[in-house]
């Protein structure tokens, strides 16, 4: 079964770790793409990566696509993530884990921000 492991970075603020459940939630109502998609936080929050992708991996996942839910290739992208795979792999060593390009360095995001801009703009000017 493929999965999907959404990971944002987490937050003190209660609300915003559930706009991300939400925003899984919605991800998962819309693409077929996958037979299970979970979230996970690096910090503040639960679940941790190490729990959701074992939580994953109990529920039938033999394929892990990991997302990070990132602007900027940080610390928490460059290290953080994939250090906490990797420790998954080790304790799962026949289960494919791949970790997708942060969501930052998609292609189709100048496209949006300026989508959201024309949408401001029309509305305060």
């Amino acid at each position: 079964m493929k999965a999907l492991l959404f990971v944002a970075h987490g937050s003190r603020k209660e609300t915003s770790n559930d706009e991300i459940r939400q925003l899984t939630k919605s991800i998962s109502n819309n693409d077929a793409s996958f037979d299970l998609i979970d979230c996970a936080f690096l910090e503040l929050a639960e679940p941790d990566i190490l729990s959701s992708g074992q939580n994953l991996i109990d529920r039938g996942a033999t394929s892990i696509l990991v997302f990070p839910y990132f602007l900027v290739a940080g610390r928490h992208v460059v290290t953080d993530v994939p250090q906490d795979v990797e420790k998954i792999r080790k304790q799962n060593p026949d289960i494919d884990i791949t970790i997708a390009p942060y969501f930052g360095a998609a292609d189709a995001i100048v496209d949006q921000v300026l989508l959201q801009l024309d949408e401001q703009v029309k509305i305060h000017l």
